[in-house]
């Protein structure tokens, strides 16, 4: 194998793309599940097939141009200081819930296209 100068590819996650089969109702579903602001000139002005949703260090891009099916395996965690809390809300909201596994601190649940996703109280 020939030497190389390296990859030059960033030790760190620049977006992660979530599949989608409705825009509009993803975009709202996120943005109440994680407090954040919801832009609707971005999303009826563009008419777009992707929309940003900017977290700490990394962004999420809802993409609504492929029909992809949801997997069995969570896609990515969320930390939590409090699992309770946490389950108590997806309760309220009526969250689609996968496994409760409160002693060890985790829970799985999907958003509106059966995507999972896990909450870990680190």
């Amino acid at each position: 194998m020939k030497a190389t100068a390296g990859s030059r590819l960033e030790k760190r996650v620049g977006s992660i793309f979530i599949h989608v089969s409705d825009m509009k109702r993803a975009v709202d579903w996120y943005c109440r599940m994680f407090d954040l602001p919801y832009n609707e000139d971005y999303l009826e002005g563009r008419l777009s097939t992707v929309y940003t949703l900017h977290f700490e260090g990394t962004e999420i891009l809802l993409d609504s141009n492929n029909g992809a099916a949801p997997g069995p395996q969570p896609l990515m965690f969320f930390k939590t200081d409090d699992i309770r809390q946490t389950l108590q809300f997806l309760k309220e909201n009526e969250i689609v819930i996968h496994k409760e596994i409160i002693e060890n601190n985790m829970v799985i649940f999907e958003d509106p296209d059966g995507n999972r996703m896990m909450a870990i109280q680190m």
